[in-house]
């Protein structure tokens, strides 16, 4: 597939100019752009610039009220429950993120949750905020349904994905993200429909396990691990939807098929302030030797190096940020067209 190269600057600008031309005003439009371009940034194109034409449509067909502000209609010294009046998730997961560590500054942690959200992005985008202040941060998000139970094979589930994101001194964030299901479903969507999928990432639609993306896509995605997995999306729900009293399982919106209703997707967003446990220079110094301790473990044949959680990811942004941030043609082209 012919790819294209692209100054972040410059995708940044397409993607502020197609958000604003479809009704986005300039400061929603920003933090929207800033976290799709953050996960193409990362290498995480499955959650960047790719999801632009779905929001469009979704604010066409009024299923997303873009200029809508989030609002806190329960509040604790620690705790804040937060309506996102069906906006968007970016917005909505920017807004929560930073009242979370508002309250962790002034209290030592906290923690918010969003109701009548939609799809936010890149999860540990959120909880990285936390730690460039030197919190520990926490995200976690329910979705669309296309995950079954363990022993099931009916979707249940969205993939809930959940993040935690950790500061460390002169290196990179340990950044942990990942979805509970066996593979995200943009993953399956992206890729040819003949392309083979190991076992175990999703079943057919008659139950069986699926061969090749295109069934596994059309199908139901797996939990990772099997019940680890299914226990990891029961407790994403439980924190994200429950807490929040959004739509949970089969009652979520469809993200992309389905364009005449809001999602009322949930959130949790939580921020741990470190100094309530121990001076930085101490959590630092432990967190370098763990850092270091990983890195020095004896390799696997064939493993040229170790990597902790987020490293990797790092050192793609600063690949990309020198050299530009591949795109396919397709997707260049749709984009495009939208401006």
């Amino acid at each position: 597939m012919e790819e294209i190269l692209l100054p972040v600057s410059d995708l940044h600008h397409m993607c502020m100019n197609v958000l604003m031309k479809a009704g986005v005003n300039e400061s929603n439009s920003q933090i929207t752009a800033d976290v799709m371009i953050e996960a193409n940034i990362r290498g995480i194109d499955s959650h960047g610039v790719g999801y632009l034409p779905v929001y469009v449509k979704r604010i066409r067909e009024k299923a997303i009220q873009p200029n809508e502000l989030p609002q806190v209609v329960k509040e604790t010294e620690t705790s804040a429950v937060i309506d996102g009046r069906n906006g968007l998730g970016q917005v909505n997961g920017n807004y929560a993120m930073r009242a979370a560590i508002e309250k962790a500054v002034n209290h030592g942690m906290g923690m918010t949750v969003v109701r009548n959200s939609g799809h936010f992005g890149l999860t540990s985008y959120y909880p990285a905020i936390a730690a460039s202040q030197n919190f520990i941060g926490i995200a976690m998000t329910n979705a669309p349904s296309s995950v079954a139970p363990f022993g099931g094979k009916e979707a249940i589930f969205g993939t809930n994905p959940i993040a935690f994101v950790f500061p460390l001194k002169n290196k990179p964030f340990l950044s942990v993200d990942f979805a509970t299901s066996a593979v995200a479903r943009t993953k399956l969507r992206n890729l040819p429909a003949d392309t083979p999928i190991p076992e175990g990432w999703a079943l057919n639609n008659e139950g069986y396990p699926a061969r090749k993306a295109g069934e596994g896509y059309e199908g139901i995605l797996l939990p990772a691990s099997g019940v680890k997995g299914y226990a990891l999306a029961i407790i994403v729900e439980i924190f994200s939807a429950i807490l929040s009293q959004a739509d949970f399982t089969t009652n979520v919106g469809q993200l992309v098929d389905q364009f005449d209703r809001h999602q009322n997707v949930g959130h949790f967003f939580g921020a741990i302030q470190i100094e309530q446990f121990m001076p930085m220079n101490t959590y630092f110094h432990l967190m370098d030797q763990l850092i270091s301790s990983i890195k020095s473990a004896q390799k696997a044949p064939g493993t040229n190096e170790i990597y902790y959680p987020g490293e990797i990811e790092a050192n793609t942004a600063n690949d990309r940020r020198q050299y530009g941030i591949p795109l396919s043609s397709d997707t260049f082209r749709v984009i495009q067209a939208l401006m």
